[in-house]
C-alpha cells in the first residue's frame, strides 16, 4: 500500500513548472497533447503568454495547476448534490 503524501502549491507548482520546462526543451509536442487532455483553454494561454513578461514554464505550469483545481471544485459541486 502507498503513502500518501501532501504537498503544498508551492512544491507542486516547481514539480509541474519542473516538468513543463523539460518538456518545453524535449518534446514540444507532447507538452501541447498534455495542456489539450488537461484541458487548458488554449485562448486564455495565448493571452497569458503575450501579456506578461514571466517565466513561460512558470505561466504555464499556473493554467495547469488552475485547471486541476478547478475540476476538483466541479466533482466536489456535484458529488454533493
Amino acid at each position: 500500500m502507498s503513502e500518501r503524501t501532501e504537498i503544498g502549491y508551492d512544491q507542486a507548482f516547481l514539480l509541474v513548472m519542473r516538468v513543463v520546462e523539460d518538456l518545453m526543451a524535449r518534446d514540444f509536442n507532447q507538452l501541447i497533447n498534455v495542456l489539450y487532455r488537461i484541458d487548458v483553454s488554449e485562448e486564455k494561454l495565448k493571452e497569458a503568454l503575450a501579456i506578461t513578461n514571466d517565466n513561460p514554464a512558470s505561466i504555464i505550469a499556473n493554467m495547469i495547476i488552475e485547471r486541476q483545481l478547478q475540476k476538483v471544485e466541479t466533482r466536489k459541486k456535484y458529488s454533493q448534490s
